[in-house]
This record gives structure tokens, sequence and C-alpha cells, in this order.
């Protein structure tokens, strides 16, 4: 894993909890969970020297670009769980794979059907040329809300696939004690 792509994977696992658009046993709609994707990406782009521009090369929901226009990341999110047939982001991401330095996938899924999202991915992504970051936040459907459990990172490369972090999807859900003291190489 080069560092960029370790680098924006950290950042975007702290910046998720950064202006959470959800208070302590409230929802959200969907186009709360989008607006807060968005700006998680905008704040990584710029922190990594970039910029975040949205609706971009295709309908890609944001591509993130360097001031000399080369292509830190194609980025896709949807919140109807990826291992539904009709979702096909990851298709569209691989589509221009090679123009940035790797993809990243944002989604949702429940902790029963992760296992098919994961599969999905790795068989998509098997023959990419470089890397697709996943972020998924699982959840429990409580009627027709969404109780968000965690939020997931997978990395895909070279035909491989690995979990790379798991951290609870809600700032508050957070046991500080333990979270402050795990080590990552374990």
């Amino acid at each position: 894993m080069k560092r960029i792509e370790r680098d924006f994977i950290t950042l975007f696992n702290c910046l998720w909890y950064q202006d959470f658009p959800v208070e302590v046993d409230a929802v959200t709609n969907r186009a709360g969970w989008t607006i807060h994707v968005g700006l998680v990406m905008r704040q990584c782009a710029k922190l990594l020297g970039a910029r975040a521009y949205f609706e971009q090369g295709g309908r890609t929901d944001a591509v993130l670009k360097y001031p000399d226009k080369s292509i830190l990341s194609n980025v896709e999110w949807e919140w109807v769980q990826s291992h539904n047939d009709k979702v096909d982001e990851i298709s569209k991401l691989f589509k221009s794979h090679e123009k940035a330095a790797f993809s990243t996938f944002v989604s949702y899924s429940t902790k029963g059907h992760l296992p098919e999202a994961i599969e999905k991915a790795s068989k998509l992504w098997a023959k990419a040329s470089t890397p697709l970051i996943f972020f998924v936040v699982t959840f429990e459907s409580v009627g027709r809300d969404r109780h968000f459990l965690e939020l997931q990172t997978h990395f895909f490369s070279r035909g491989k696939h690995k979990k790379i972090r798991s951290q609870p999807a809600l700032p508050w859900q957070i046991n500080r004690a333990r979270f402050n003291n795990v080590d990552e190489d374990q």
C-alpha cells in the first residue's frame, strides 16, 4: 500500500466523525448522508493538496484532482446496498480506474449482506491495475431506519482483498479508552 492510499484512508476514517449529521438517538435521510460523504471527500482532498470536483467525468460522484490535473481518485458512493445487482458504481469506477492513483467507493450494507458485497467488489476489481478503497458502513434495519454499526475499510489491489480497519460508525459509540490503545500492527 502506498503512503497516499494509507493517508487517504486515515483521513477519511478520522473526518467521518467531523460535523456528523446525526445526534444520539436521531436519524437523518439519504440526502443528509450524501452531503456528509461529499464534505468528507472535499476535506480529504484538501488535506492531500487536491480539490474535489463533484458530478464530473461522466457523472462520477466526485473526482479528486491535483492542481496539475492529475487524478488522485475517482469516487462513487451509493445508499443502496452494494451487493444489489442494480448497484453498478464499482463497474463505473473500473472503466476509468487507470486515470486515477486509486478509486474509492463508499457504500452501506447489513452485516448479513457484507460477504456478498466484498465478493462482488473482489470479482469486479480483480483485473484492475490500480487499487480500490472501499468504505462500507454496516447497519441493522429498524423499521425504515438504518442503525449504523461499523465503518469498515477494505483495500483491493492486484487481485487481493484486505480488510484494513473497522471502527464504530457513530462517534458516540467509540470506546475511547480502548480506541486510543489499539495497536494497528495486530
